[in-house]
Order: C-alpha cells, then structure tokens, then sequence
C-alpha cells in the first residue's frame, strides 16, 4: 500500500489547484463532467432498482453505461462534486500504481519502489493521453484496470488458481463497465500476445525461470507443472470455464439492451466515416507534446488547433521524447520476446488510432490504413473515436521504457537473497529519470470550473409541468450537461437537451424541433426572435408559444444569461416579454420564465410543419414566406382544447410552381391532433407563399385544457 500512498502525493501535485476546492469546484472543463456527476446522481436515485436493472440487462434497446458504478460508495458517503473529484484522484493514483505493479511482475523487480515500477508508474499516470481525457472523459481517463488485467492474467499464468481466474473476470468486467471501448482494445491485444508467444501456447500455462538473473524474458525451457497431463487439462478446462461465465454474467449481460439497439434500424450508434476520420489519430500526434503543459502548452494548443483534426483532448497521443530515446538507446537487454510484443502493440494500435485514412499535420491524404477494412464492421463502426485505440501505444511504450530501465539500471530482483541497493551514481539517475518526466509531462494548475447551481433552480421545483425550457440546453453541450446534471436534482426534463444526443436516434427530436415557438426559442434563432417573424402558416411567436408550453407539459423557461451574447438575450426577452401569461424572475446568471395557464387567452390551436417540405424560407423583400413541396408534404395541427376545432389553411401558389397542388383548406380537428398532407402532381413542385391558418371553435366560449391533462 505505500506503493499507492506515493502515486496519491504525486496525484496531488500534480492536480493542483483542485485538491484545495474539492467542494465547491469540479475538476476539468466543459460539459462531461457534469455529464459524469449527473450519472452518480441518476444511478443514486434509482437505487438499487437501477442496479438490478443495469446488470440484468432489462429495459428497452439503449446505449448503457454503467461507469460510475464501481465507485458508487463514494456517491453515497460524500455526494456531489466531492464524490467526483476524489474519484478523479484516486484514478490518477491507481493509474500510476497498477502500472509499477505490472512492470513489478513482469520484470520480477523486489519492489514497485524499485527503479523500473515506480519510473514506468510515473511515466503512466502522468501520460498526457490520460491528462487529456481526464478534462472529464470519465470512462476514459481510467487507464488503471489496464495494467491491473494484464498483471492478474501475468500471476495466472505463472500458477494458476481458480481465485486468480474469477479476479481477471471481475476485472475485466468492470473494464468493460468503466470503457467498453478498451476492453474491446485488450482482446485485440490477447490476439496480439497469442500471435507473439504461438509457440509457447504448446506448454498452456508454462512456467519459467529466465536465465537472466530471474528477469522475465523469453529465452527460458518450460518446466511443466507438477501435475499431470489430465489433472492440468481438467484445472484449465474449469477455469476457463469459471472466467467464461464471469464474463457471460459480468460483460454479455448487462450489455444485452446495447446489443438490442445494434440489432436494429436504429442510428443512434452508427457515427459515420467521416466521424471516424475526423477523430481519427494524426501521424504526427505522438511526438506532439501536449497543450495542457504550463510551460510550451499554449503554442501547442495554436498547434493542435491549426494541424489536427477533432479536438485538442482526443488529439493528445505524446509519449515522452525523453522515454522513446531512452527505449531507443538502451533495448538492447530487453528479452527479446518481451520487446516483439511490445513493439507488435505499439505498430497494431498505432495503426488502429490512425483511422482509416493516413492524417499528417491534419491534412487527409489519400492514403488508406488498414482501419478502412474495419470501419463498417458491427462493433467497429460503433467506435465513438478510434483515436483512443492510442491508449494501448501508451501503454505498452511505458511497459518498454519499464524494461529498459530493469535491464540497464542495477538492482534487486524478486527472490534475490541479499538487497543490492542502487550505488549514489545511479540513484542520482533515477531522480534525474523522474524529474525529467515530471517536467515534460507537466499539466498544472489543471483546470477547474464552479460547480455552483444557478439559485433559479430552488424555485423552479415547485414550478408545475415534468418539463422545463433552459436556453442554450440545446445548442451549447457545457450548458447541456449542467441542465442534464440539475435535472437530477429538480426531476423535470429538459426539452431538446443535446447532452445524450450520442444515444439518441438521429430524429429523437424531430417533434420538438418542428414545434413553434419552441423551436425558435430552443435554437436561438435569433433573427427570426428579433424581427418577431411568424412562424409557419402565419402563426404569431408570442400568441403561440404558451399552447405549444402546455403541449409538451412545460411550464417554466430558464434562460441562463451567462452562457448567452447579448444579442441572443435580447432576442429571446423580447418574445417572452411579449408572451401573455409569461412572468419574469431575475436571479444573477438567469432568467426564469413561469408560465400561468390560467391568466392568457388562446384558441387553443397551433400547427407545426411535418415532413416533406424543401427550402422553407421568407422573402423580406416580399414580407412573404415560403415552402416547396416536390412530392408530398405534411401540417400537423394540434388542438388543445376538449371540443372539436374548425381550421382554416389559406396560400397562394408562387408564378414559378408547376403542376398542381391538393390538400384539404377546411378542417375539423378534434381535441388531440390532426395531419394534413400537400400532395404534388406533375412535372416540378409546388411552391406556396403567404401561408396562414385560422382556427374558429365549434362553440362559443373557449375553454383551455387544464395544466397537466393529457391528450
């Protein structure tokens, strides 16, 4: 444990300034953490209903993650930031740990303070590939269980027991629930190892002495084990076996509605080649030092900026030139087998976080990589960023600089009778080593940003409605995430929130982007708030906007004036200020908007536009709207009242439009919501201008829907 107490000081230097506002701050920037919080906070609440649900595979086709979950316990004791924030640390320090143990093990070293652990540990934990990440890529950052699996698979292999064999399951179950992306990596290394040590799979299980002082090579003669040729068989048949169902129950399972929504039509995991090669690795990014460095980091971060693609946290792949010159110079004793697999490793992922086409400097050559033959393959092509592929180059590059440094520094191995210690010369090599790496893998002070709540959301939990407005929830995704994170708190959902667009389908808010007044307000549009324009088919932004509220069963509008230009809040105050039965609280960073049904007067009728329409727009020259319809278009007319409704659909056909057009001018809608369909014959499209609809009701006196009742 004195291994982890280190790597824990070293995390705190390096973290400063978080460690001081661990309760009022959380640690990195932009939206995910927020995201991550939210998550703590959404499994919290559902207890252990959630649990049963995430690891019995249950529920509806969806995209699970299930990352917070191993440090639940630290939600529950301490709450949110804190619980955050101390996860963020204790990563970076197991990060840092597991790597020493690892090289440890598989170099035989008497301690993880040993030159090598605790130097490759340093290297590791501090790698800006996990710096970068660490901004708030929660499952990415964890680069902890990676060396902690390849270690137990090491011990296992070495004298395999059936405890052993249940920890790599649990391991790697929780990998795959941490980041399910590099599981999938750790197979494909397995392959690699396999491929690399084919001949030694002869023996299954060896054991070896190495013939170089006990460090761990490949020049050794296999000595089988004790037991005989049916009992071995039999142990490894149950232990594989034992591993099997760990992984069926730990892996498969709880992935089951991932799997649904992959075997169906839906999108929402299908990103895209062109996504793949934007975020795809850049030939050069490697040797590119980081942007976060306190020192060189601004002229990288123009850098990053100007030749790579993507953005500058998944760009980050720099591995140390000191620790590559140091691998360079002085691999000469690695064993030489150790030294295939490892370089194998670098080479295999090297090319996978490549893409599928070469990138050099950020210009796309034509240059295809192997990437390109797996690009549209299941799984495959459900890789958010196959840069991250790199976290396996990183990972075997410290594995290397771990033996280089075993091999050419003196010290104690595992099992050495009498300690050596390292005479004054060397041990002033090895502070040199960890300065040297402390400076080139500088990233303090790390960011932080408040972790504050805006006061508006005390007062908008007693606000009827299951929903809620925030503006800019649905064009700004740090605005998003923080919305998604209080929604936790208030318990309503925020209309149009892009946080979890990535496990949407592509047309999961279809519905809300074609509701009136709604959408101008969600996406800012600003011109069209400014200038006051009608909506579709004439219809008044502000007369509109309250049925459209009480439609989605949302009472409130929060506008976060921070994360707004002053434009934009001017454009959206002017329509909510004009708005009838809107009312206004300011706090110091928002706008609250309340909404009383019972203070406006409406017809109770809106429309919105369906599908079918091209090159909807307006002509201010003509003060004129319009829309083509080429083959068949749709209104959707939505009545709010409880009696049926008379609409009127009035336009007139541009000079230009050919053919004819039909639809329906005259319509009952009864209470709910009626389409209506465009339909186009002939040669060309129809162009409409001047639409506008009238709505008269079949009684006298309207009556509007009561707040809540559903249509």
């Amino acid at each position: 444990m004195q291994g982890v107490y280190v790597m824990a000081i070293l995390a705190i230097f390096m973290s400063y300034p978080a460690v001081f506002h661990l309760q009022d701050s959380v640690i990195g920037q932009g939206g995910d953490p927020w995201q991550a919080m939210w998550r703590f906070e959404y499994k919290g609440s559902g207890g252990m209903q959630d649990f049963i649900k995430d690891f019995t595979g249950s529920g509806d086709a969806r995209l699970i993650n299930m990352s917070v979950w191993p440090w639940m316990p630290l939600h529950y004791m301490f709450g949110e930031p804190v619980a955050y924030n101390l996860v963020w640390l204790i990563i970076m320090a197991l990060s840092g740990y597991a790597m020493a143990l690892f090289v440890k093990i598989l170099a035989k070293q008497a301690s993880i303070f040993a030159a090598a652990p605790l130097l490759a540990g340093i290297a590791y934990m501090f790698l800006p590939y996990r710096s970068a990440h660490a901004l708030g890529h929660f499952g990415a950052m964890q680069l902890q269980w990676i060396p902690f699996i390849c270690a137990a698979v090491l011990v296992y292999i070495r004298k395999p027991t059936a405890l052993k064999a249940i920890l790599i399951g649990s391991l790697f179950s929780i990998q795959a629930w941490t980041e399910h992306h590099y599981a999938l990596w750790l197979g494909i290394f397995g392959l690699v190892a396999a491929v690399v040590y084919r001949k030694e799979l002869r023996y299954f299980l060896p054991s070896y002495e190495g013939r170089r002082g006990g460090v761990a090579g490949d020049e050794r003669t296999p000595s089988h084990s004790p037991l005989s040729k049916g009992e071995k068989s039999r142990t490894i048949f149950w232990h594989t076996t034992l591993l099997l169902l760990i992984l069926i129950v730990g892996v498969i399972v709880p992935y089951i509605p991932t799997i649904k929504l992959a075997a169906t039509n839906n999108t929402a995991l299908e990103l895209g080649v062109q996504q793949t090669i934007r975020f795809s690795a850049d030939l050069f990014s490697f040797i590119t030092p980081s942007p976060q460095h306190p020192l060189w980091g601004r002229f990288f971060d123009w850098f990053f900026g100007q030749y790579f693609t993507g953005n500058n946290a998944e760009s980050v792949q720099y591995l140390g030139i000191s620790i590559l010159v140091a691998i360079l110079f002085f691999h000469k004793h690695i064993p030489h087998k150790q030294k295939r697999l490892w370089i194998a490793t670098i080479i295999v992922f090297g090319l996978i976080s490549l893409g599928p086409v070469l990138h050099v400097f950020g210009k796309e050559t034509s240059i295809p990589l192997p990437y390109a033959l797996l690009a549209h393959l299941p799984v495959f092509s459900a890789i958010r960023v196959v840069a991250r592929a790199g976290v396996m180059v990183g990972f075997a590059t410290c594995v290397l600089f771990g033996w280089t440094l075993a091999t050419n520094l003196p010290g104690r191995q595992a099992g050495t009778p009498h300690p050596r210690p390292l005479p004054k010369r060397e041990r002033g090599t090895v502070l040199a080593i960890g300065l040297v790496l402390l400076l080139e893998f500088l990233f303090v002070p790390f960011p932080i940003q408040s972790a504050r709540l805006s006061p508006a959301y005390d007062t908008l939990k007693n606000i009827q409605g299951s929903r809620i407005i925030e503006i800019p929830a649905a064009t700004n995704y740090t605005a998003a995430s923080r919305a998604l994170y209080a929604s936790a708190l208030h318990g309503k959902e925020v209309v149009g929130n892009i946080a979890l667009e990535r496990g949407e389908s592509k047309d999961a808010d279809d519905l809300i982007k074609s509701i009136p007044g709604v959408r101008q307000l969600l996406y800012v549009r600003t011109t069209d708030l400014e200038e006051k324009r009608h909506e579709f088919f004439g219809q008044d932004l502000a007369e509109t906007l309250p049925d459209a509220m009480k439609y989605l069963d949302t009472y409130a509008v929060l506008v976060h004036t921070d994360s707004l230009t002053e434009k934009q809040h001017q454009g959206i105050s002017s329509v909510l200020n004009a708005t009838a039965g809107i009312t206004k609280q300011s706090f110091s960073d928002a706008d609250l908007y309340t909404l009383n049904p019972n203070t406006i007067s409406s017809d109770g009728v809106f429309l919105s536009r369906g599908e079918g329409w091209e090159n909807v727009g307006y002509d201010p020259k003509k003060n004129s709207v319009f829309a083509e319809v080429p083959n068949k278009a749709t209104v959707i007319i939505y009545n709010m009242n409880t009696y049926p409704v008379t609409v009127t659909l009035e336009y007139a056909l541009a000079p230009e439009s050919t053919g004819e057009l039909t639809a329906e001018k005259i319509i009952t809608v009864n209470p709910g919501k009626r389409e209506v369909t465009f339909m186009h014959a002939g040669e060309g499209k129809s162009i409409i201008q001047n639409p506008k609809f009238t709505a008269i009701p079949l009684q006298p006196t309207p009556r509007l829907r009561p707040a809540g009742t559903p249509l």
